[in-house]
Protein backbone atom coordinates (compact mmCIF):
# COMPACT_ATOMS: atom_id res chain seq x y z
CA UNK A 1 0.00 0.00 0.00
CA UNK A 2 3.04 2.33 0.17
CA UNK A 3 2.86 4.62 -2.85
CA UNK A 4 5.00 7.54 -3.97
CA UNK A 5 2.88 10.52 -5.02
CA UNK A 6 3.68 13.89 -6.59
CA UNK A 7 6.62 14.44 -4.24
CA UNK A 8 7.50 11.35 -2.22
CA UNK A 9 5.56 9.13 0.16
CA UNK A 10 3.37 10.70 2.86
CA UNK A 11 1.14 9.03 5.43
CA UNK A 12 -0.29 9.43 8.93
CA UNK A 13 2.20 8.79 11.72
CA UNK A 14 1.58 5.46 13.50
CA UNK A 15 -0.99 4.63 10.83
CA UNK A 16 0.87 3.81 7.63
CA UNK A 17 3.94 5.88 8.49
CA UNK A 18 5.54 3.43 10.92
CA UNK A 19 9.10 2.40 11.72
CA UNK A 20 8.52 -0.92 9.93
CA UNK A 21 7.30 0.76 6.76
CA UNK A 22 10.07 3.35 6.83
CA UNK A 23 12.55 0.47 7.00
CA UNK A 24 10.89 -1.18 3.98
CA UNK A 25 11.19 2.01 1.93
CA UNK A 26 14.77 2.68 3.10
CA UNK A 27 15.86 -0.83 2.20
CA UNK A 28 14.35 -0.49 -1.28
CA UNK A 29 16.23 2.78 -1.79
CA UNK A 30 19.47 1.20 -0.57
CA UNK A 31 19.07 -1.73 -2.97
CA UNK A 32 18.34 0.66 -5.82
CA UNK A 33 21.49 2.65 -4.99
CA UNK A 34 23.58 -0.53 -4.87
CA UNK A 35 22.25 -1.91 -8.15
CA UNK A 36 22.94 1.42 -9.91
CA UNK A 37 26.42 1.87 -8.41
CA UNK A 38 27.89 -1.17 -10.18
CA UNK A 39 30.02 -2.45 -7.34
CA UNK A 40 30.99 0.93 -5.90
CA UNK A 41 29.85 2.01 -2.44
CA UNK A 42 27.13 4.64 -2.83
CA UNK A 43 26.94 7.67 -0.54
CA UNK A 44 23.44 8.69 0.56
CA UNK A 45 22.58 11.83 2.53
CA UNK A 46 19.72 11.97 5.05
CA UNK A 47 17.95 15.01 6.50
CA UNK A 48 14.80 15.71 8.49
CA UNK A 49 12.41 18.49 9.44
CA UNK A 50 10.80 19.55 12.74
CA UNK A 51 7.89 17.10 12.65
CA UNK A 52 7.16 14.58 15.37
CA UNK A 53 9.88 11.89 15.42
CA UNK A 54 11.45 13.07 12.16
CA UNK A 55 14.91 12.79 13.74
CA UNK A 56 14.15 9.23 14.82
CA UNK A 57 12.90 8.22 11.37
CA UNK A 58 15.98 9.81 9.76
CA UNK A 59 18.24 7.80 12.09
CA UNK A 60 16.28 4.66 11.14
CA UNK A 61 16.81 5.35 7.44
CA UNK A 62 20.53 5.94 8.04
CA UNK A 63 20.80 2.69 9.97
CA UNK A 64 19.14 0.70 7.17
CA UNK A 65 21.36 2.32 4.54
CA UNK A 66 24.46 1.48 6.58
CA UNK A 67 23.35 -2.11 7.18
CA UNK A 68 22.99 -2.56 3.43
CA UNK A 69 26.54 -1.39 2.76
CA UNK A 70 25.95 2.27 1.87
CA UNK A 71 27.93 5.19 3.23
CA UNK A 72 25.66 7.72 4.97
CA UNK A 73 25.88 11.43 5.66
CA UNK A 74 23.27 12.26 8.31
CA UNK A 75 22.33 15.84 9.17
CA UNK A 76 23.14 16.74 12.76
CA UNK A 77 19.98 18.86 13.09
CA UNK A 78 16.72 19.63 11.31
CA UNK A 79 17.17 21.10 7.82
CA UNK A 80 15.14 22.45 4.95
CA UNK A 81 14.45 20.20 1.98
CA UNK A 82 16.49 22.49 -0.33
CA UNK A 83 19.40 22.16 2.12
CA UNK A 84 19.18 18.37 1.84
CA UNK A 85 19.14 18.65 -1.96
CA UNK A 86 22.12 20.99 -1.82
CA UNK A 87 24.04 18.52 0.37
CA UNK A 88 23.53 15.77 -2.20
CA UNK A 89 25.18 17.92 -4.87
CA UNK A 90 27.86 19.42 -2.59
CA UNK A 91 28.97 15.99 -1.36
CA UNK A 92 28.63 14.25 -4.76
CA UNK A 93 26.25 11.73 -3.21
CA UNK A 94 24.32 9.11 -5.14
CA UNK A 95 21.09 10.52 -3.71
CA UNK A 96 19.39 11.72 -0.57
CA UNK A 97 16.38 11.18 1.66
CA UNK A 98 14.44 13.92 3.42
CA UNK A 99 12.06 12.96 6.22
CA UNK A 100 9.26 15.48 5.83
CA UNK A 101 5.59 15.75 4.94
CA UNK A 102 6.15 19.29 3.68
CA UNK A 103 2.96 21.34 4.12
CA UNK A 104 0.71 18.47 5.27
CA UNK A 105 -1.04 18.64 8.68
CA UNK A 106 0.95 17.66 11.82
CA UNK A 107 -0.36 14.09 11.96
CA UNK A 108 1.47 13.30 8.70
CA UNK A 109 5.09 12.53 8.04
CA UNK A 110 6.78 11.56 4.82
CA UNK A 111 9.87 10.59 2.89
CA UNK A 112 11.22 12.43 -0.16
CA UNK A 113 13.97 11.03 -2.35
CA UNK A 114 16.41 13.33 -4.16
CA UNK A 115 18.55 12.16 -7.08
CA UNK A 116 22.29 12.85 -7.48
CA UNK A 117 21.57 16.20 -9.11
CA UNK A 118 19.45 17.37 -6.17
CA UNK A 119 15.98 17.07 -7.64
CA UNK A 120 12.89 15.01 -6.89
CA UNK A 121 12.96 11.49 -8.28
CA UNK A 122 11.11 10.85 -11.55
CA UNK A 123 8.35 8.26 -11.64
CA UNK A 124 10.66 5.68 -13.23
CA UNK A 125 12.81 5.74 -10.07
CA UNK A 126 9.96 5.68 -7.54
CA UNK A 127 8.33 2.80 -9.44
CA UNK A 128 11.57 0.86 -9.03
CA UNK A 129 11.45 1.54 -5.28
CA UNK A 130 7.94 0.11 -5.18
CA UNK A 131 9.08 -2.99 -7.09
CA UNK A 132 11.76 -3.53 -4.43
CA UNK A 133 9.39 -3.22 -1.44
CA UNK A 134 8.61 -6.94 -1.47
CA UNK A 135 12.24 -7.97 -1.04
CA UNK A 136 13.14 -8.87 2.54
CA UNK A 137 16.46 -9.41 4.26
CA UNK A 138 19.76 -7.55 4.24
CA UNK A 139 22.36 -7.81 1.52
CA UNK A 140 24.92 -9.05 4.09
CA UNK A 141 27.29 -6.43 2.78
CA UNK A 142 29.90 -4.82 4.99
CA UNK A 143 28.31 -2.04 6.99
CA UNK A 144 28.79 1.48 5.73
CA UNK A 145 29.73 4.36 7.97
CA UNK A 146 27.29 6.97 9.30
CA UNK A 147 28.78 10.44 9.56
CA UNK A 148 26.88 13.36 11.07
CA UNK A 149 27.38 16.78 9.56
CA UNK A 150 26.02 20.32 9.69
CA UNK A 151 24.72 20.75 6.15
CA UNK A 152 22.85 24.03 6.65
CA UNK A 153 26.03 26.13 6.49
CA UNK A 154 26.93 24.85 3.00
CA UNK A 155 23.37 25.43 1.88
CA UNK A 156 23.21 29.04 3.10
CA UNK A 157 26.42 29.78 1.19
CA UNK A 158 24.74 28.46 -1.96
CA UNK A 159 21.70 30.70 -1.41
CA UNK A 160 23.90 33.73 -0.65
CA UNK A 161 25.80 33.25 -3.92
CA UNK A 162 22.59 33.93 -5.88
CA UNK A 163 21.69 37.19 -4.10
CA UNK A 164 23.23 40.67 -4.28
CA UNK A 165 24.25 40.89 -0.62
CA UNK A 166 26.28 44.06 -1.23
CA UNK A 167 23.09 45.81 -2.28
CA UNK A 168 21.32 44.61 0.88
CA UNK A 169 24.01 46.26 3.01
CA UNK A 170 22.90 49.63 1.61
CA UNK A 171 19.11 49.38 1.80
CA UNK A 172 17.25 49.70 5.10
CA UNK A 173 14.27 47.37 5.02
CA UNK A 174 12.12 45.68 7.63
CA UNK A 175 10.66 42.24 6.91
CA UNK A 176 8.73 39.76 8.99
CA UNK A 177 9.73 36.10 8.53
CA UNK A 178 7.33 33.29 9.41
CA UNK A 179 8.93 29.81 9.23
CA UNK A 180 5.65 28.38 10.57
CA UNK A 181 7.49 26.39 13.27
CA UNK A 182 9.26 24.49 10.49
CA UNK A 183 12.82 23.87 9.43
CA UNK A 184 13.30 27.31 7.89
CA UNK A 185 13.73 28.74 11.40
CA UNK A 186 16.61 31.20 11.50
CA UNK A 187 17.59 30.96 7.82
CA UNK A 188 16.73 34.53 6.80
CA UNK A 189 18.25 35.92 9.99
CA UNK A 190 21.50 34.09 9.27
CA UNK A 191 21.65 35.22 5.65
CA UNK A 192 20.89 38.86 6.51
CA UNK A 193 22.96 39.12 9.68
CA UNK A 194 25.44 41.58 8.14
CA UNK A 195 22.97 43.52 6.02
CA UNK A 196 20.84 46.62 6.58
CA UNK A 197 17.70 44.46 6.47
CA UNK A 198 15.96 44.05 9.82
CA UNK A 199 14.36 40.59 10.11
CA UNK A 200 11.73 39.97 12.77
CA UNK A 201 10.78 36.29 13.07
CA UNK A 202 7.52 34.84 14.37
CA UNK A 203 6.62 31.18 14.96
CA UNK A 204 10.32 30.46 15.37
CA UNK A 205 10.23 27.73 18.02
CA UNK A 206 10.37 24.05 17.11
CA UNK A 207 6.84 22.68 17.53
CA UNK A 208 5.78 19.35 15.95
CA UNK A 209 2.16 20.51 16.24
CA UNK A 210 2.98 23.73 14.33
CA UNK A 211 1.18 25.84 16.92
CA UNK A 212 -2.11 24.33 15.81
CA UNK A 213 -1.54 25.64 12.29
CA UNK A 214 -1.50 23.75 9.03
CA UNK A 215 2.11 24.56 7.91
CA UNK A 216 1.12 25.62 4.41
CA UNK A 217 1.85 29.29 3.60
CA UNK A 218 -1.56 30.18 2.19
CA UNK A 219 -3.82 33.04 3.26
CA UNK A 220 -5.96 31.23 5.83
CA UNK A 221 -2.83 30.12 7.72
CA UNK A 222 -1.06 33.49 7.72
CA UNK A 223 -3.35 35.70 9.83
CA UNK A 224 -0.64 36.34 12.45
CA UNK A 225 1.90 37.22 9.77
CA UNK A 226 -0.57 39.64 8.16
CA UNK A 227 -1.28 41.23 11.53
CA UNK A 228 2.43 41.60 12.33
CA UNK A 229 3.22 43.21 8.96
CA UNK A 230 0.47 45.78 9.54
CA UNK A 231 1.55 46.39 13.15
CA UNK A 232 5.23 46.82 12.38
CA UNK A 233 4.97 48.65 9.07
CA UNK A 234 7.19 46.03 7.43
CA UNK A 235 7.99 46.03 3.72
CA UNK A 236 6.96 42.37 3.42
CA UNK A 237 5.90 39.26 5.27
CA UNK A 238 7.64 36.10 4.06
CA UNK A 239 6.43 32.66 5.14
CA UNK A 240 7.89 29.23 4.42
CA UNK A 241 6.15 25.88 4.82
CA UNK A 242 7.16 23.00 7.11
CA UNK A 243 10.29 22.08 5.14
CA UNK A 244 10.84 25.56 3.64
CA UNK A 245 10.68 24.70 -0.05
CA UNK A 246 7.57 26.85 -0.57
CA UNK A 247 6.86 30.52 0.07
CA UNK A 248 3.87 32.67 0.98
CA UNK A 249 4.05 36.46 0.62
CA UNK A 250 2.26 39.36 2.34
CA UNK A 251 2.77 42.84 0.90
CA UNK A 252 3.42 46.14 2.71
CA UNK A 253 -0.32 46.78 3.05
CA UNK A 254 -0.88 43.45 4.77
CA UNK A 255 -2.44 41.80 1.73
CA UNK A 256 -1.72 38.18 0.91
CA UNK A 257 -0.32 37.80 -2.60
CA UNK A 258 -1.39 34.63 -4.37
CA UNK A 259 1.18 32.46 -6.19
CA UNK A 260 -0.46 33.77 -9.38
CA UNK A 261 0.89 37.19 -8.41
CA UNK A 262 4.17 36.16 -6.73
CA UNK A 263 5.50 33.99 -9.56
CA UNK A 264 4.81 36.66 -12.23
CA UNK A 265 6.43 39.26 -9.93
CA UNK A 266 9.60 37.18 -9.67
CA UNK A 267 9.62 36.60 -13.45
CA UNK A 268 8.98 40.30 -14.10
CA UNK A 269 11.86 41.31 -11.83
CA UNK A 270 14.28 38.88 -13.50
CA UNK A 271 13.49 39.75 -17.11
CA UNK A 272 12.37 43.40 -16.88
CA UNK A 273 14.67 44.77 -14.17
CA UNK A 274 17.65 42.40 -14.43
CA UNK A 275 17.48 41.67 -18.17
CA UNK A 276 17.78 37.92 -17.72
CA UNK A 277 16.80 35.44 -20.43
CA UNK A 278 15.67 31.84 -20.62
CA UNK A 279 12.59 29.69 -20.89
CA UNK A 280 9.68 29.95 -18.45
CA UNK A 281 8.05 26.73 -17.31
CA UNK A 282 5.11 26.41 -14.95
CA UNK A 283 2.52 23.95 -13.69
CA UNK A 284 -0.86 23.90 -15.39
CA UNK A 285 -2.42 25.46 -12.26
CA UNK A 286 -0.32 28.66 -12.22
CA UNK A 287 -2.33 30.97 -14.46
CA UNK A 288 -1.95 33.42 -17.31
CA UNK A 289 0.15 36.42 -16.21
CA UNK A 290 3.52 34.71 -16.54
CA UNK A 291 2.76 33.60 -20.09
CA UNK A 292 1.90 37.19 -21.02
CA UNK A 293 5.16 38.44 -19.48
CA UNK A 294 7.16 35.75 -21.30
CA UNK A 295 5.53 36.65 -24.62
CA UNK A 296 6.21 40.36 -24.06
CA UNK A 297 9.91 39.70 -23.42
CA UNK A 298 10.38 37.15 -26.20
CA UNK A 299 10.85 34.20 -23.82
CA UNK A 300 9.77 30.64 -24.52
CA UNK A 301 6.95 29.36 -22.31
CA UNK A 302 5.69 25.87 -21.45
CA UNK A 303 3.10 24.31 -19.12
CA UNK A 304 3.64 20.95 -17.39
CA UNK A 305 1.58 18.78 -15.01
CA UNK A 306 1.43 19.63 -11.31
CA UNK A 307 4.52 18.46 -9.41
CA UNK A 308 7.88 20.17 -9.21
CA UNK A 309 9.62 17.06 -10.53
CA UNK A 310 8.34 17.97 -14.01
CA UNK A 311 9.81 21.46 -13.70
CA UNK A 312 13.05 20.05 -12.28
CA UNK A 313 13.46 17.84 -15.34
CA UNK A 314 13.07 20.87 -17.59
CA UNK A 315 15.72 22.71 -15.54
CA UNK A 316 18.08 19.77 -16.09
CA UNK A 317 17.37 19.48 -19.82
CA UNK A 318 16.85 23.07 -21.03
CA UNK A 319 17.89 26.69 -20.52
CA UNK A 320 15.29 27.59 -17.91
CA UNK A 321 15.11 31.05 -16.38
CA UNK A 322 12.42 30.24 -13.81
CA UNK A 323 9.94 27.48 -13.10
CA UNK A 324 7.00 27.46 -10.73
CA UNK A 325 3.90 25.78 -9.39
CA UNK A 326 0.68 26.98 -7.77
CA UNK A 327 1.64 25.71 -4.31
CA UNK A 328 4.30 28.42 -3.91
CA UNK A 329 7.33 26.45 -5.11
CA UNK A 330 9.65 28.29 -7.52
CA UNK A 331 13.07 27.29 -8.88
CA UNK A 332 15.77 28.60 -11.22
CA UNK A 333 18.00 27.28 -13.96
CA UNK A 334 21.14 28.83 -12.45
CA UNK A 335 20.51 27.13 -9.08
CA UNK A 336 19.49 23.60 -8.12
CA UNK A 337 16.63 21.80 -9.91
CA UNK A 338 14.68 22.40 -6.70
CA UNK A 339 12.13 24.85 -5.31
CA UNK A 340 13.36 26.89 -2.38
CA UNK A 341 11.30 29.13 -0.08
CA UNK A 342 14.36 30.68 1.56
CA UNK A 343 15.99 31.61 -1.76
CA UNK A 344 12.73 33.09 -3.01
CA UNK A 345 12.33 35.11 0.19
CA UNK A 346 15.82 36.52 -0.36
CA UNK A 347 15.04 37.28 -4.01
CA UNK A 348 11.95 39.25 -3.02
CA UNK A 349 14.01 41.25 -0.52
CA UNK A 350 16.59 41.90 -3.27
CA UNK A 351 13.77 42.98 -5.60
CA UNK A 352 12.55 45.55 -3.06
CA UNK A 353 16.08 46.86 -2.53
CA UNK A 354 16.99 46.98 -6.23
CA UNK A 355 13.82 48.67 -7.49
CA UNK A 356 13.24 50.95 -4.51
CA UNK A 357 9.53 50.16 -4.94
CA UNK A 358 7.10 48.56 -2.53
CA UNK A 359 5.49 45.19 -3.14
CA UNK A 360 2.10 46.86 -3.51
CA UNK A 361 3.53 49.27 -6.10
CA UNK A 362 5.24 46.46 -8.04
CA UNK A 363 2.07 44.36 -8.03
CA UNK A 364 0.03 47.28 -9.35
CA UNK A 365 2.69 47.97 -12.02
CA UNK A 366 2.62 44.32 -13.09
CA UNK A 367 -1.16 44.14 -13.33
CA UNK A 368 -1.43 47.45 -15.22
CA UNK A 369 0.80 45.96 -17.90
CA UNK A 370 -0.43 42.38 -18.03
CA UNK A 371 -3.91 42.27 -16.51
CA UNK A 372 -5.45 41.63 -13.11
CA UNK A 373 -5.38 38.29 -11.32
CA UNK A 374 -8.03 37.14 -8.86
CA UNK A 375 -7.33 33.54 -7.87
CA UNK A 376 -9.16 31.08 -5.63
CA UNK A 377 -8.75 27.42 -4.72
CA UNK A 378 -11.03 25.13 -2.76
CA UNK A 379 -10.55 21.49 -1.77
CA UNK A 380 -12.91 18.53 -1.38
CA UNK A 381 -12.32 15.21 0.33
CA UNK A 382 -11.71 12.57 -2.36
CA UNK A 383 -13.94 9.53 -1.79
CA UNK A 384 -11.51 7.35 -3.75
CA UNK A 385 -12.03 8.30 -7.38
CA UNK A 386 -8.91 7.91 -9.52
CA UNK A 387 -7.56 10.76 -11.63
CA UNK A 388 -8.24 8.91 -14.90
CA UNK A 389 -11.81 8.12 -13.88
CA UNK A 390 -12.33 11.69 -12.71
CA UNK A 391 -11.12 13.16 -16.00
CA UNK A 392 -13.13 10.74 -18.11
CA UNK A 393 -16.37 11.54 -16.28
CA UNK A 394 -15.81 15.30 -16.62
CA UNK A 395 -14.92 15.05 -20.30
CA UNK A 396 -18.10 13.19 -21.13
CA UNK A 397 -20.18 15.92 -19.47
CA UNK A 398 -18.02 18.91 -20.47
CA UNK A 399 -20.13 22.07 -21.00
CA UNK A 400 -19.93 24.59 -23.82
CA UNK A 401 -20.13 27.47 -21.33
CA UNK A 402 -19.13 28.11 -17.73
CA UNK A 403 -20.37 31.21 -15.91
CA UNK A 404 -21.88 32.47 -19.13
CA UNK A 405 -18.57 32.32 -21.02
CA UNK A 406 -17.67 29.97 -23.84
CA UNK A 407 -15.13 27.22 -23.22
CA UNK A 408 -12.30 27.97 -25.65
CA UNK A 409 -9.95 25.09 -24.80
CA UNK A 410 -9.93 21.85 -22.81
CA UNK A 411 -6.69 20.47 -21.29
CA UNK A 412 -6.70 16.98 -19.78
CA UNK A 413 -3.06 16.05 -19.08
CA UNK A 414 -3.41 16.66 -15.31
CA UNK A 415 -7.00 16.66 -14.19
CA UNK A 416 -9.12 18.74 -16.50
CA UNK A 417 -8.81 22.46 -17.22
CA UNK A 418 -11.39 24.63 -18.96
CA UNK A 419 -9.91 27.76 -20.57
CA UNK A 420 -12.64 30.33 -21.21
CA UNK A 421 -12.94 32.85 -24.02
CA UNK A 422 -11.65 35.79 -21.93
CA UNK A 423 -8.58 33.91 -20.67
CA UNK A 424 -10.01 32.98 -17.28
CA UNK A 425 -9.82 29.31 -16.40
CA UNK A 426 -11.02 26.49 -14.15
CA UNK A 427 -8.96 23.44 -13.19
CA UNK A 428 -10.29 20.38 -11.36
CA UNK A 429 -7.86 17.62 -10.30
CA UNK A 430 -7.32 15.01 -7.61
CA UNK A 431 -4.26 15.87 -5.49
CA UNK A 432 -1.13 13.75 -5.79
CA UNK A 433 -0.12 14.29 -2.15
CA UNK A 434 -3.37 14.28 -0.15
CA UNK A 435 -6.78 12.54 -0.44
CA UNK A 436 -8.33 15.69 -1.87
CA UNK A 437 -9.90 16.97 -5.07
CA UNK A 438 -8.75 20.52 -5.80
CA UNK A 439 -10.75 23.16 -7.66
CA UNK A 440 -8.75 26.16 -8.93
CA UNK A 441 -9.82 29.27 -10.85
CA UNK A 442 -8.37 32.61 -11.96
CA UNK A 443 -10.14 35.55 -13.58
CA UNK A 444 -9.76 39.31 -13.84
CA UNK A 445 -11.91 40.02 -10.77
CA UNK A 446 -12.96 38.11 -7.69
CA UNK A 447 -16.67 38.10 -8.53
CA UNK A 448 -16.00 36.32 -11.80
CA UNK A 449 -13.62 33.88 -10.10
CA UNK A 450 -16.23 33.03 -7.46
CA UNK A 451 -18.79 32.40 -10.18
CA UNK A 452 -16.46 30.00 -12.01
CA UNK A 453 -15.44 28.26 -8.76
CA UNK A 454 -19.11 27.76 -7.87
CA UNK A 455 -19.61 25.85 -11.11
CA UNK A 456 -16.52 23.75 -10.33
CA UNK A 457 -17.75 22.93 -6.82
CA UNK A 458 -21.08 21.77 -8.21
CA UNK A 459 -19.36 19.63 -10.85
CA UNK A 460 -17.17 17.91 -8.25
CA UNK A 461 -20.11 17.39 -5.88
CA UNK A 462 -22.12 15.73 -8.67
CA UNK A 463 -19.19 13.45 -9.60
CA UNK A 464 -18.40 12.33 -6.06
CA UNK A 465 -21.91 12.04 -4.58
Amino acid sequence: MIKFGTDGWRAIIAGEFTTANVRVVAEAIARYALEKSFGKTPLLTVGYDTRFNSDYFAATVAEVFSANGCEVLLSDSYVTTPALSSSVVDNKAFGGVMISASHNPPEFNGLKYKTFDGCSAPESVTKRFEELFNYRGLTHAKKGGINKKNITGEYLKRVASKIDLKLLKKRNLKVVADPMYGSGIGCLKSLLRNSAVNVYEIHSAVDPLFGGLHPEPIEQNLSELIREVKRSGAAAGLATDGDADRIGVVDDKGRYLTPHQVFPLLLYYLCHYKGMKGKVVQAISLGYLSERIADDHGLKFEEVPVGFKYIAQKILDENILIGGEESGGYGYGNYLPERDGVLNSMLIIEMLAATGKSLSHLTAELQRKYGASAYLRTDFRNPGITKDEFVERLKTSAPDKIGGMKVKQLKDYDGIEFVLEDGSWLLLRPSGTEPLIRVYSEAENIEKTRKIIAWGKKAVANLTS
